[in-house]
């Protein structure tokens, strides 16, 4: 059966929630607690945050980041590492040759065309089918892949309210629900049927020595969050700024292991 996911406000304020904690926290930047036009659209996120304590209002002036709200950044991000790590390698999938596109990823010199070479019609995107194989949430996973594309753009004019109510979650919704999925991978031969599960394992199995072999050749797969605006060197920061960590190419070896999940995605990011 098909799934059919959808977005509850809840899950909506959550993803916008840690979005917004990363502008504050990394930028940094505080918001007046009398927010001034477009910035009202960010009241709704800013009141869920304080009541969860990831924000606190200092001199009753403006909204600052707590330590509980570092952490859970550091635990988001923690993830979004991975995901750029780990995950976006199954974005292109060649199903008939069994190839990835990420196999010929030093064979391009310039980033314009091994874009070009993403976008050829061999390529199927089976992010969605693998973290449906592994029991994780594709909507995190669409998210994340929207911040690495720069959908959340804040120097757009009425980013706040496109933040929380803005077409952009019509979009991740779309996206997840008109993928291919992981029971639309099976497929059957002269020797029988072939479950979508035992395709995305082989395909997780070959992602996964892929990976550690990019690895092992200083492939850079991670990249920064764009904060939308220059740095404020002089802007007040309440709690130390979180960086992406690198992790040792040994830490990815278990992902061999095609049913993996790694520790930073069995517990929630916001608690």
């Amino acid at each position: 059966m098909t799934p059919n996911y959808t977005l509850t406000d809840a899950q909506r304020k959550a993803f916008a929630g840690i979005y917004l904690l990363e502008y504050m926290i990394n930028k940094p930047h505080s918001f007046p607690v009398v927010l001034d036009r477009d910035d009202e659209d960010l009241e709704p996120i800013l009141e869920w945050l304080m009541i969860k304590d990831y924000v606190s209002i200092l001199d009753a002036e403006r909204y600052i980041p707590t330590n509980k709200g570092r952490e859970a950044l550091m635990r988001f991000l923690a993830r979004y590492v991975e995901y750029l790590n780990v995950f976006d390698a199954f974005c292109a999938v060649d199903l008939e040759a069994g190839d990835l596109a990420f196999r010929h990823y030093f064979e391009f010199d310039d980033m314009p065309s091994w874009r070009k070479f993403l976008h050829e019609e061999r390529w199927d995107d089976l992010r969605i089918a693998v973290v449906e194989y592994k029991n994780m949430d594709p909507i995190e996973l669409v998210f994340m892949s929207f911040i690495n594309e720069k959908r959340f753009g804040r120097d757009q004019h009425g980013w706040q309210f496109d933040l929380l109510l803005g077409s952009v979650w019509d979009q991740i919704l779309t996206i997840c629900n008109t993928a291919i999925h992981c029971g639309e991978l099976g497929y059957g031969d002269e020797d029988g049927v072939v479950s979508g599960e035992a395709v995305a394992e082989d395909i997780l199995t070959q992602g996964a020595d892929l990976l550690i072999e990019l690895l092992e050749q200083n492939a850079d797969l991670s990249k920064a969050i764009d904060h939308g605006h220059n740095g404020a060197a002089h802007a007040e920061r309440f709690v130390e700024q979180v960086s992406l960590t690198p992790r040792a190419i040994d830490e990815y070896y278990a992902y061999r292991d095609p049913t993996y999940v790694s520790p930073n995605w069995r517990d929630p990011w916001l608690i």
